[in-house]
């Protein structure tokens, strides 16, 4: 137990990603937004999340919530994380979102992601989870020449990744099939374990974070600091199926940046918020 506390202390401090505060003021949400789940055995988990908006790029797009992360933490701390596209995916830059640029609405084409990844210390199971809307199928694949790992998705499912010590990066090709934004924010959503980014963010004093369950679960909604301390709990009780809403009042909290962190018995998601007073 003390280990798998140290393992997630860890990672809630490697997610801070410090950034300019001019940038900030214009994030929003992407059009579209799809989840993608990596978690081991052994307590690491992670909820990536890529898509399309008429805004990216294929580099950090921060106005979209996407954002620079350093180097991996030390061997047996989890994580996860996008390699972005540049460079032909050898450069440096890596992220939790990657949102690809899109003309317009309906789209239809197919898009290249690679990921990457490392199991907390005594796992011996890597798994990847998605739940894709109707117009979105995919193909995992190893890099060598996707004979190992060579696995087709759609809908909802689950996959063991074979040999993940060494197989640590695969390719997700993503197929767009004439999707448009309304049926991901209405259809999607509403089905699916979600979390939004807070509104208004940065926020003085008070915010807003809502999020959906798919089915009735037991959920906390916990907020962190930059160390990795929890400071406030808005959630901790069974919930039924639906959309929900808290306010935090951080009237007495100091400014910076913070993240939330809602977890279910089949969920959990983290997003980073600023504070600025």
């Amino acid at each position: 137990m003390k280990i798998r506390k140290k393992i997630e202390e860890l990672s809630l401090i490697s997610i801070i990603v410090l950034f300019p505060i001019f940038n900030i003021s214009a994030q929003k949400s992407a059009q579209i937004s799809i989840p993608f789940e990596i978690y081991d055995n052994a307590g690491g988990h992670m909820t990536l999340y890529f898509g399309l908006d008429q805004t990216a790029t294929d580099g950090i797009d921060i106005h979209l919530g996407e954002s620079g992360l350093p180097p991996y933490p030390p061997i047996g701390v989890f994580e996860a994380r996008w390699i972005l596209p540049e460079n032909n995916f050898n450069g440096s830059l890596s992220s939790w979102s990657d949102y690809r640029f899109a003309s317009g609405y309906p789209y239809s084409d197919t898009l290249e992601h690679r990921f990457r990844y490392q199991s907390a210390d005594g796992a011996t199971a890597m798994n990847l989870g998605w739940n894709f809307p109707p117009e979105v199928t995919g193909l995992i694949q190893d890099l060598v020449n996707g004979t190992i790992v060579n696995m087709p998705i759609s809908g909802i499912g689950t996959y063991e990744v074979p040999n993940f010590t060494v197989l640590n990066q695969l390719k997700l090709f993503v197929y767009y099939n004439n999707i448009v934004t309304s049926l991901v924010d209405e259809e999607f959503k509403q089905t699916s374990y979600y979390l939004e980014q807070n509104y208004p963010n940065p926020f003085n004093p008070s915010t807003t974070i809502k999020f959906s369950l798919p089915e009735a679960t037991n959920v906390t909604l916990r907020i962190y600091n930059a160390l990795g301390q929890k400071v406030d709990e808005l959630v901790n009780t069974n919930l039924e199926a639906g959309w929900y809403n808290y306010q935090w009042d951080a009237n007495n909290i100091a400014t910076g940046i913070y993240i939330y962190e809602l977890r279910t018995d089949k969920f959990i998601s983290v997003k980073k918020m600023i504070l600025m007073k």
